[in-house]
């Protein structure tokens, strides 16, 4: 991808930690974080714009201007791509035109998309999944979402609402799904469980194992659906996948039906790591 003369921001608002990077169009010029704020609109607001501010004075630093900003929301849009119907893990920002705000205060035009659509456009264009056409991403942090790259780009179904996997049904007799499941096991707390479970307590452990078996059966139901060529993990929890990530893949074999797919499917982690969103985010057009 050829740089641009402009540089552009992208932002990876996540439950609980809000990341920027300044970009080129290839790698990243200058990042930052803050802590997400969760309580009320007008503080996330105020920190969205403290976690801008320093990419712009570095951009001026450097002579050159910010044409766009774009940002990666957990949350299923609007059909504008500007109001977040649905985040679970972020109730403050539910149907705010976010993007309008953020412009109003900082005077670039602003674009959005679902976070974990922006992790996977990163990781598709500049990460694990570049070359391939038909990829499926999942991220694993304060919540679990995922996105489907066909072709070209992601897959958002009819409505825009395709490729969301936390509402799938993992436990029929107690009618949960995998979201649903992962704050119940974790929860609601899943960096303390990893740390505890790196310590060894013995109970975190199996947290994380049925963690790994959840995870297991929807990525085998996906692969049933849409037979991707890959699964690219990431999001922070993702980082710990030695806790998880054996038990998960044992149990997605033993549950795809096709012979192929269960010798040739892949299961990656991120090239990119934890700025992959927010690159994904520099990333829309």
């Amino acid at each position: 991808m050829p740089k641009s003369k402009n540089y552009k921001i992208g932002i990876d608002v996540g439950g609980t930690k809000m990341s920027a990077v300044l970009f080129d169009g290839n790698k990243i010029i200058y990042d930052y974080m803050l802590a997400t704020p969760r309580d009320t609109l007008d503080a996330f607001m105020t920190m969205l714009k403290a976690l801008v501010e320093p990419l712009l004075e570095k951009a001026k630093d450097k002579k050159r201007k910010v044409d766009l900003i774009g940002m990666g929301v957990p949350s299923v849009l609007d059909a504008k791509g500007r109001v977040a119907l649905n985040a679970p893990n972020l109730r403050i920002i539910e149907n705010v035109d976010i993007a309008g705000k953020l412009e109003e205060m900082m005077g670039i035009e602003v674009v959005m998309d679902n976070d974990v659509n922006c992790f996977l456009r990163a990781e598709m264009m500049l990460g694990a999944g570049k070359g391939h056409t038909n990829v499926y991403g999942i991220t694993i942090g304060t919540g679990i979402g995922g996105a489907w790259w066909l072709g070209e780009n992601i897959y958002e179904g009819a409505n825009g609402g395709g490729g969301e996997p936390g509402s799938m049904l993992i436990d029929f007799s107690e009618n949960i799904g995998l979201e649903d499941a992962y704050h119940k096991l974790t929860k609601n707390n899943p960096a303390s469980v990893a740390e505890e479970a790196f310590r060894g307590d013995v109970l975190a452990e199996k947290t994380f194992e049925e963690v790994g078996e959840f995870l297991g059966m929807a990525m085998a139901n996906i692969i049933n659906l849409i037979d991707p060529e890959m699964i690219i993990l990431g999001g922070g929890v993702s980082e710990s996948d030695e806790l998880f990530l054996s038990r998960a893949k044992k149990t997605m074999k033993d549950h795809i039906a096709s012979r192929d797919a269960r010798k040739k499917i892949k299961v990656l982690k991120s090239k990119l790591g934890l700025r992959a969103g927010a690159i994904g985010a520099a990333l829309i057009t």
